[in-house]
């Protein structure tokens, strides 16, 4: 007697006997792949999670600057070489925290204004009027200092030139030079190569969102986050035969991508609802939170300046969606709407500028006073943050009010953002 052994594959086996299974199945399977690439390439306009101000970010913006700040504050004259001094002098991650930011604001900027009219020229607009006022004047200032109370004219040439600054590429010039340019001995503006990275980020992203449907400009942005360590790698190649580390791979804008694409890989991945359909997302991202923290602290005690910048960005990005949290009583929230984190973030950019600017004319008026005093070290360094953190703050506050909040009022009449039809 014969025993009809069943397939353990019935359907493969369906699918290999049955012509018209198989016809059937191959057109189920037609439509289920045209169904996901329409969906993958679906450019519908998307629905903002976030509608109106944030008040967290401002204090994202706060956090970013006073970190940035304390960094050059500190004195290695008041600090010796220990751990301690070396988590002090990390406070330069800071502007990887803004880089996130200004990823994560951009880009949703051009989502939300992707389908109407006038796009080019609102974004452009809107931008110039938020940045060159007070970018300008830093350089105008550093110009007239160095020509008419230096005298020295003679400097601003080559690299040191201030026409790079004028076009928006004092990294190129940093990044060609190897090293810091010198202008004045009272005044500095290097520090405005994070301002020139985030205008040529301007150039381009603004295209690339247009252009790309949100998904595929979520793999874009993982790409750019998984390739910028190798072209940081190569850059320091090119420029130095042992490999090690050069200005060009800390200021170039495609070797800081990581911190820009995180930022707006977050962007698109709020207003396309993946938040929600991801079980214990904010769990997951706490944990991505303290990992790359710890690896972020093992790289600044013990070295690893390749893909520290990586390690930074991914860190960022996990605090930033954190502070994003819906829950009003979430931790990392909590501390971002903190009422002096938020002022700070509000004169951040004015800050940011200052602060580094008139580093020397800190250190001139009693930094080395504060030095050579003999008092406690850590009464001076203390005096000397205290001081420097006002002058700085004086000076963001008289330029928000002569100068950026006049401009910024304008954003609603040279260039108002029209609403969705």
């Amino acid at each position: 007697m014969a025993f009809h052994v069943p397939s353990p594959f019935p359907v493969l086996t369906a699918f290999l006997r049955d012509k018209e299974f198989r016809h059937s199945a191959l057109l189920h399977f037609a439509a289920f792949l045209r169904l996901q690439l329409a969906t993958f390439f679906s450019n519908k306009p998307l629905t903002n999670p976030f509608p109106g101000k944030i008040p967290a970010l401002d204090g994202v913006r706060g956090i970013a600057i006073l970190v940035v700040m304390l960094n050059h504050f500190f004195l290695h004259e008041f600090i010796p070489d220990t751990p301690f001094w070396k988590l002090v002098n990390s406070g330069w991650l800071g502007v990887d925290l803004f880089f996130v930011l200004s990823g994560f604001l951009i880009t949703g900027i051009l989502l939300d204004t992707k389908h109407r009219e006038l796009y080019w020229a609102t974004f452009f607009s809107r931008r110039a009027l938020r940045i060159f006022p007070l970018y300008y004047f830093a350089v105008l200032v550093v110009w007239l200092e160095v020509v008419f109370v230096e005298h020295g004219a003679d400097r601003l040439h080559d690299y040191a030139s201030l026409w790079w600054f004028v076009f928006f590429l004092p990294n190129i010039a940093l990044a060609l030079n190897d090293n810091w340019v010198y202008h004045s001995n009272y005044l500095g503006i290097n520090h405005l190569w994070s301002v020139a990275v985030e205008e040529q980020f301007y150039l381009a992203w603004p295209l690339i969102v247009k252009i790309l449907p949100p998904r595929a400009l979520v793999l874009l942005c993982v790409l750019l986050i998984h390739y910028s360590l190798p072209i940081r790698r190569m850059v320091d190649e090119q420029f130095h035969a042992d490999g090690s580390w050069t200005m060009a791979s800390y200021v170039l804008p495609y070797c800081r991508m990581d911190a820009l694409a995180a930022g707006c890989f977050m962007a698109v991945f709020f207003r396309l609802g993946w938040h929600r359909r991801i079980p214990f997302d904010r769990w997951i991202v706490r944990i991505l939170f303290c990992w790359m923290g710890w690896r972020v602290g093992e790289s600044l005690m013990h070295g690893g300046t390749h893909y520290r910048d990586t390690l930074s960005a991914l860190f960022f990005a996990s605090f930033l969606y954190l502070a994003l949290n819906h829950h009003p009583k979430g931790l990392v929230r909590r501390l971002c709407e903190n009422p002096f984190l938020m002022h700070l973030g509000v004169f951040s950019y004015g800050l940011y500028v200052f602060h580094q600017m008139f580093r020397f004319v800190w250190m001139a008026l009693f930094g080395d006073w504060l030095v050579a005093s003999g008092w406690n070290p850590v009464l001076a360094q203390g005096i000397y943050i205290v001081l420097a953190f006002g002058g700085s703050y004086v000076l963001a506050r008289v330029s928000w009010i002569l100068l950026e909040k006049p401009f910024l009022k304008l954003k609603d009449v040279w260039a108002p953002v029209k609403k969705a039809e």
